[in-house]
């Protein structure tokens, strides 16, 4: 499949990285405690270019607590966020409190049986939060969704059936980057979209010493 390609390769498996970078979010797979794990993960899904080293620093913040975060108020939670130095959209306050109700009222709190009421398969997620956009706000996006379930799946260390079968829509700009990969496609799975989106901002023409990647296409 697609993700054996040698930009996904570069990008999650070779040392030097892809043009430099790693995935942002793999430091997150240093989180001990699963829940925190998952629940700071569903927190950065959220966020266009989370701050990863400010958050694992934040990892013990009841704003990863969703059973704590659901009895506060979404002005207590704008205020910690600004406390803790994490920065988000002004409007991020208010989503996470609203999807933290809707963990602790639901699931008792736990990501983990939130996925487990699905029977942890991929699809059945997408849609159970797709019929569900009032309880969770951007989140029940089909892109924001898709790159949260890749995410559990790759960092948090949950098994997801159907996993290689998410997708997200590519922006023009990003389906021609794509084409010089040889990928035709107008969705890819989110990994591989992540890996094209850091090719596209990031490649400076480095060798292959220095970005990891093989036959870069603007090396040709």
């Amino acid at each position: 499949m697609s993700l054996s390609s040698p930009l996904a390769q570069a990008f999650y498996h070779h040392p030097a990285g892809l043009c430099g970078h790693h995935d942002p979010a793999a430091p997150l797979a240093q989180i001990e405690r699963i829940e925190t794990r998952l629940q700071t993960i569903t927190f950065v899904s959220l966020l266009p270019s989370p701050n990863m080293q400010v958050i694992l620093t934040q990892q013990s913040h009841w704003l990863f607590d969703s059973t704590q975060v659901a009895y506060k108020t979404s002005q207590q939670v704008s205020e910690a966020l600004h406390a803790a130095q994490i920065r988000t959209p002004k409007h991020i306050s208010r989503v996470w409190w609203q999807i933290c109700r809707g963990i602790q009222g639901r699931f008792k709190g736990s990501i983990r049986t939130l996925l487990q009421n699905s029977h942890n398969d991929a699809r059945a997620i997408q849609t159970y939060l797709s019929q569900s956009r009032t309880t969770f706000p951007v989140l029940s996006a089909q892109t924001t969704s898709a790159r949260w379930l890749d995410m559990l799946h790759r960092i948090g260390g949950i098994e997801l059936t159907h996993w290689d079968e998410l997708r997200e829509p590519l922006t023009a700009k990003q389906q021609k980057s794509a084409r010089q990969f040889g990928f035709a496609e107008e969705h890819l799975h989110p990994s591989l979209a992540l890996a094209l989106r850091t090719w596209t901002s990031a490649c400076h023409r480095r060798d292959v010493d220095t970005c990891g990647l093989k036959h870069c296409p603007r090396h040709a």
